[in-house]
């Protein structure tokens, strides 16, 4: 990201392979000095002092916190006051005093007072080493004796190379108008929101004209036409008409009615939709042509302090709103939100079914551009109209001073609620024509807004938790973390606190001197890749720890939470499912997050075994089998491939027989475990190192591996290739339905940048696909189940799995018409397979 953010500020970044970033500026440094350019170095690092020389100096920009330091400037005129030697001698000043962060060791014993004092008495570090027996101090004398070799190494380690093979290139390091326009969309991403203002007197840096953004085809659409921020941001506000007499929503029923577009707004009681009391409502058909309904205002400092109680519309349910319940629950109206579906479960909790939906900006933004990291609509309304929001921190406070939002003042709460609704409209007006031209609208029309409905009805009907079983399961795994935590403590040979990460480096890296693979700030890590490295170098410790933290975030994370989640009016939990949530199209849900339960272990079916269904239904699981690879053998059209599916049976077995070029029945159980993961490895782009790690065998022989799958699977080798070719010249993949992903990181001067950037491009086709598929599933099986008037409703979806709640008496009907509409959700060169299961509990359903 930091390169990203350099390149776009235009910010050249200079790097040659095999050389220190030091030598790099060395070289640099002391090549412009000698064409009679000054040279400033900008950083705190002391080692710089060494190449302060005429005509070049070092700025220390400091830094701010609790550990402030101030701005300061050295040159010739000051250099020798700050280390208390002359430039000349840094090198060897550094050599005796070492430099821990850097590894450098130095002479042990020698501080900084004992090496000016030595430099001071014989004048440098090679004088220092041929007379050390004449050093005068014992404890230095032997110091230098012991340690000379330490000292010539610290020397080779702190000395700057000047000499590195990089022309000087003043062009190309000359100072260039930053690209605003894509400062703008990384800051974005990266929520830098107070950042994003400052944005615009950048066009000024810099001589010439302004710089444009990327190739449109090879940068998201959302600033693809784009040249720049405009020089000023518009504070969008709306002045609605307040609607607080029921005798007036006839008529802005009938106006609505007539719009081509009604955008709607609504503001509640609570975060979570299925406990939120509706507090107001803003409708607009077109900008400044809205309103606002209060429903719950109280008065904004309290009845008992003299407040005045505002005037309040009766319930949506009462015989006076039926104007207004009629709007909303007309199909003919057209109508759109940004989170459409929240507005939606706020109103059924207040008593009124939306029909109608024909837009939602923030699905609009999302299906431009799924990579960019928030789709709220003050970021996009600043993106796409140049327009700022007030936010509801605005309007409510902060921290101590937020108040519920009834009791915010109407005229407050009205202007913050139609706006919002009014920047709808307009972001329809501007994300409808970029969605026809390429080619989106249709994936918005057809797939994301009518699953809307459908994860209404899903996070409504909510799912059962057997609350017993769940107390069962936390004092299990209590007591076998407390074991594990008594094996951890026999194995380290003392006890400790397993949760401190100091206490842990102590037993680690100090008792058990096990070897440092990474560092942090703080010291060495312990997170859960070195502790894996560590336990597969056979230490006992590291693969307990690993087994601890599992199961205690097991515990924390499910087995305590869940029953927090539990409605209290229902008795069951109403996850969230996110639309516009990963890039690859998949939905993700919180509150809880249920899609990273563990499948295959027996503590993470212990907490499915949690999940059940209501007296006298069951549980119906339908997952697709092995998707990705169908997939896979679907667009590369690879012969082998594709005859490994359409023959049935067991596909890693198959591919076993192709790779190992034996017969399926001579397969062994290590060679199709084999085939199995690196027919995965394929479609998640794992190189040879990575494989290596997870089959346990060497580089080399992963690496004869996976050239014999492509030997044998010469097509998908072809499509992979071409996949990424494509991407690289469009700067998209797109899924069999038109999805697109963006990937600008194909273009990114970082190979390990550019590396994610072609994982990215040849797995986004195939799992984006995948999630449509199941999309495309979801939204027709609502449909037949509603047609057929069947009590079956869906309730979990989880990456390739939908869950079920069906009645006893419909589980074969259900189980029918459910596998037939996932597996005919797509045309393939090769079968789809569905898996369907039925059982009590989420486990039993899946066999």
């Amino acid at each position: 990201r930091i390169a990203q953010i350099l390149d776009a500020f235009r910010v050249s970044v200079v790097g040659v392979e095999g050389f220190e970033a030091d030598d790099v500026i060395g070289t640099l440094a002391t090549a412009a000095s000698a064409r009679g350019l000054e040279v400033v170095i900008v950083s705190g690092d002391k080692d710089f002092y060494q190449l302060i020389a005429p005509g070049i100096a070092l700025l220390n920009p400091g830094r701010g916190g609790p550990a402030a330091v101030e701005e300061h400037w050295v040159d010739q005129t000051n250099a020798g006051e700050r280390l208390g030697v002359p430039p000349e001698r840094v090198v060897d000043y550094l050599a005796l005093v070492g430099d821990t962060s850097d590894n450098v060791p130095g002479v042990k014993g020698v501080g900084e007072k004992t090496a000016l004092e030595l430099l001071k008495t014989f004048g440098d570090l090679d004088a220092i080493l041929a007379g050390a027996a004449r050093i005068s101090g014992k404890r230095a004398r032997e110091a230098v004796l012991q340690h000379a070799e330490l000292a010539r190494l610290s020397r080779e380690l702190v000395t700057i190379r000047r000499d590195v093979p990089l022309p000087l290139d003043l062009e190309a390091l000359r100072v260039r108008p930053p690209d605003v326009a894509r400062l703008a969309e990384l800051f974005t991403e990266l929520e830098f929101r107070t950042l994003i203002p400052r944005l615009e007197g950048l066009q000024e840096v810099g001589a010439g004209a302004p710089a444009t953004s990327a190739p449109a085809a090879q940068r998201a659409p959302a600033v693809a036409d784009v040249a720049g921020v405009p020089a000023t941001l518009t504070a969008a506000s709306a002045e609605p008409a307040i609607v607080d007499d029921p005798a007036q929503l006839a008529a802005v029923a009938a106006e609505c009615g007539r719009a081509s577009l009604v955008a709607l707004h609504t503001e509640a009681t609570s975060l979570d939709p299925l406990r939120a009391d509706l507090v107001g409502m803003a409708l607009a058909v077109a900008p400044g042509r809205s309103w606002y309904l209060p429903f719950a205002h109280v008065a904004p400092d309290g009845e008992l302090a003299g407040g005045v109680v505002p005037r309040n519309l009766p319930p949506l349910t009462s015989a006076e709103l039926a104007p207004l319940r009629e709007l909303l629950g007309d199909p003919r109206v057209p109508k759109a939100g940004h989170n459409v579906k929240r507005d939606w479960l706020v109103l059924r909790r207040a008593g009124v079914e939306l029909a109608g939906v024909a837009d939602d900006s923030m699905l609009a933004s999302f299906v431009l551009d799924p990579g960019r990291r928030s789709h709220a609509i003050d970021d996009v309304a600043r993106e796409r109209l140049s327009l700022t929001m007030r936010t509801f921190a605005d309007v409510a406070g902060r921290g101590r001073s937020e108040r519920p939002f009834a009791a915010v003042p109407v005229a407050d709460a009205a202007g913050y609620c139609a706006t919002a609704s009014e920047v709808v409209l307009q972001l329809h007006d501007a994300l409808q024509p970029e969605l026809e031209d390429h080619q989106l609208l249709r994936l918005l029309e057809t797939i994301e807004l009518p699953l809307i409905a459908v994860l209404v009805d899903m996070e409504w009907h909510g799912v059962r938790i057997d609350l017993g079983r769940l107390s069962e399961i936390s004092r299990t795994f209590a007591a076998e973390l407390a074991a594990l935590e008594r094996t951890i403590h026999q194995a380290a040979g003392t006890d400790f606190n397993i949760n401190s990460t100091p206490q842990l480096r102590h037993v680690l890296f100090e008792k058990h001197q096990l070897p440092v693979l990474k560092k942090t700030k703080t010291g060495p890590s312990t997170d859960y890749e070195v502790l894996e490295q560590l336990a597969a170098m056979g230490h006992e410790v590291p693969r307990l720890l690993i087994e601890y933290r599992e199961l205690s975030k097991l515990k924390s994370t499910y087995v305590d939470a869940l029953p927090g989640f539990i409605n209290p009016a229902t008795g069951r939990i109403h996850t969230s499912f996110n639309q516009a949530g990963a890039a690859t199209g998949r939905l993700s849900s919180s509150d809880p997050n249920l899609q990273n339960i563990p499948v295959r272990t027996p503590r993470g079916e212990a907490i499915r075994r949690a999940f059940v269904a209501a007296p006298g239904a069951v549980l119906l699981t339908a997952d697709y089998s092995q998707v990705e690879l169908r997939l896979l053998a679907h667009l590369s059209g690879d012969p082998a491939f594709v005859q490994a599916f359409t023959q049935g049976g067991d596909i890693h077995r198959q591919t076993a027989a192709v790779i190992f070029n034996v017969a399926q029945d001579k397969v062994t159980s290590e060679m199709r475990a084999r085939a199995k993961t690196i027919n995965f490895a394929t479609i998640y782009g794992q190189g040879a190192f990575a494989l290596s790690r997870q089959l346990g065998i060497t580089q080399d022989e992963a690496k004869q591996f996976i050239e014999q799958y492509f030997t044998r699977f010469s097509g998908v080798r072809a499509w992979l290739d071409r996949t990424v070719a494509e991407a690289r010249a469009k700067g998209y993949v797109e899924t069999l339905f038109g999805r697109r992903r963006y990937v600008p990181e194909l273009k990114d001067r970082n190979y390990n940048i550019r590396a994610f950037g072609e994982r990215t491009a040849t797995n986004s086709p195939l799992q984006g696909s995948a999630a449509d598929l199941i999309k495309i599933a979801m939204v027709r099986i609502a449909a037949a189940l509603k047609q057929g008037g069947l009590a079956s409703r869906m309730i979990l979806q989880v990456h390739d799995e939908l869950v079920l709640e069906v009645p006893a008496g419909e589980a074969s009907i259900a189980t029918e018409l459910v596998k037939r509409h996932m597996e005919r959700a797509a045309e393939l060169r090769v079968p789809l397979v569905v898996t369907i299961g039925v059982g009590t509990n989420w486990v039993d359903a899946k066999g």
